[in-house]
């Protein structure tokens, strides 16, 4: 996403992270205000999504060890299977 000069300045003075921006504009939903979309995160929010990345951390964890062979265009999965 491309920053106005304006939005670098606002995010670095109020030292709001370039991955929670990230993070809130790819998947967090939005609602349209005053001819523009408006993304809000409540404590509420901010605790079921930290909870969502926890769960899908412990995910990734368990999955250790697993391999997925993908074709050259990177858009077929050919297999999947859990290297020993």
């Amino acid at each position: 996403m491309k920053l106005t000069k304006h939005a670098q300045k606002r995010v670095r003075q109020r030292g709001i992270s370039r991955s929670i921006l990230d993070f809130a504009v790819f998947f967090l939903p939005s609602v349209y205000k005053n001819q523009s979309n408006k993304i809000f995160i409540s404590k509420k929010t901010a605790r079921k999504e930290a909870r969502k990345i926890r769960k899908f951390a412990d995910l990734i964890e368990k999955h250790a060890g697993t391999e997925f062979l993908i074709d050259p265009s990177g858009s077929i999965l050919i297999t999947a299977y859990r290297k020993q």
